[in-house]
């Protein structure tokens, strides 16, 4: 499996702590970070690669050459597919890829049927909400919202209508300084991650970022989930109160 998408079905999920003194330690000393950092690597730019190590979860590159996964180590990276053909797919397994962003529309149906690579889709807040329904469907492991990074409030709704729709990990493209409180508030709406593209001297930006993701408080549970689990039990309860007043 992608190391990429398992760190994102644990952050979903939530860490769990084993159980006794040692499972304790363990836990403490292997704590996972409250969202996953990816990082748009500048084309041909390995030493903002080696600058950022230690920082980011993983890398987002276009061109998969030699100098540039040296630099990477042993990070796991993934590459966006551009012209979406089969040897463009084979190439980048060559390469040691561990995921691929892809777009839906060009991206070839020969790589629903790989197992090894993280299949993350790109989706637009223009996608109607058929089309993104029909995600969960398929064999994609996780969604990125595409389209504008900057904080709005329709930013967040964007990302809170796509939460509302797909069971799938989420992500979603961000500034290099999004501050805690916004980091937080995406967070709360279904966002397991971050991506972020590096300018010029991005490495300092992603490093403040990192810290400001680390310190994030735990999530609250989603007012989703307490409906989902809550509205069954209350119905039944109904029905058994109207029975015995009826008798």
């Amino acid at each position: 499996m992608s190391k990429l998408v398992e760190k994102l079905h644990q952050i979903s999920r939530g860490s769990t702590q084993p159980l006794g003194f040692k499972g304790a330690a363990t836990a403490s000393s292997q704590k996972s970070s409250p969202m996953v950092l990816i990082a748009v690597l500048p084309e041909g730019d390995a030493s903002a690669a080696a600058g950022g190590n230690g920082n980011a979860d993983a890398w987002l590159v276009k061109e998969a050459d030699s100098q540039v996964l040296a630099a990477l180590g042993q990070v796991p990276w993934g590459a966006s597919l551009e012209k979406g053909t089969e040897k463009e797919l084979t190439h980048f397994k060559e390469m040691g890829c561990d995921f691929l962003v892809f777009n839906p529309a060009t991206a070839p149906l020969a790589l629903l049927g790989d197992d090894e690579l993280g299949k993350i889709v790109e989706v637009e807040a223009s996608l109607g909400d058929g089309m993104i329904r029909a995600i969960d469907k398929l064999s994609i492991d996780a969604v990125l919202i595409g389209g504008d990074s900057e904080l709005s409030v329709h930013r967040l709704m964007v990302c809170q209508h796509v939460a509302n729709l797909v069971h799938k990990p989420l992500l979603a493209l961000a500034p290099l300084d999004t501050p805690k409180e916004a980091l937080e508030d995406f967070r709360e709406a279904g966002i397991v991650g971050v991506v972020v593209k590096l300018g010029g001297g991005g490495e300092k930006g992603l490093s403040q970022l990192r810290l400001t993701i680390d310190s994030l408080p735990p999530t609250r549970r989603r007012r989703k989930e307490r409906i989902e689990a809550l509205v069954p039990y209350l119905g039944q309860g109904t029905q058994v109160e109207e029975e015995e007043d009826f008798e």
